[in-house]
């Protein structure tokens, strides 16, 4: 099984997923901000890793909630962000024993990626295509997951 969390298809199903509710507006997430012990709580026991809610506030994000996807036939924790002009931003994490060494960039389905491994979790941040600052946001998340 730790061979389907590090497979690229979570990937795939994550930018599918956003594509549908980056555009929502009251349902953009399950549980609010207002609840982030809650969130840190529930996704980690859904997904089976510890679940950290990074503040991104330096970079101009503020957190708007979390939600529990399924990517790749297994529990992901979608942390969701949005910046002053409105723009979501998603953190998401998947379960696994083989973490991605370093970061990794890439554009899939009209989104841009920044993925990375820690512990026993696998990373990702989107955001729309052509959004520069990803990779810093990865960088400030990863130090805080």
């Amino acid at each position: 099984m730790p061979a389907v969390a590090a497979a690229p298809g979570w990937l795939a199903d994550i930018a599918d997923y956003h594509a549908v509710y980056a555009r929502q507006g009251r349902h953009l997430v399950e549980v609010g901000a207002d609840e982030a012990d809650h969130i840190q709580t529930w996704l980690t026991a859904q997904v089976g890793t510890d679940v950290r809610i990074p503040d991104l506030s330096t970079d101009g994000l503020t957190f708007e909630g979390g939600r529990l996807l399924v990517a790749a036939g297994k529990p992901v924790a979608q942390l969701m962000y949005r910046d002053a002009e409105g723009t979501v931003i998603a953190l998401c994490l998947i379960e696994t024993s083989t973490p991605r060494d370093g970061f990794a960039q890439q554009t899939l389905n009209g989104f841009d990626m920044v993925s990375w491994g820690a512990g026993t979790a696998n990373y990702v941040v989107l955001g729309p295509e052509g959004r520069p600052d990803l990779m810093d946001l990865a960088e400030q998340a990863a130090a805080q997951v």
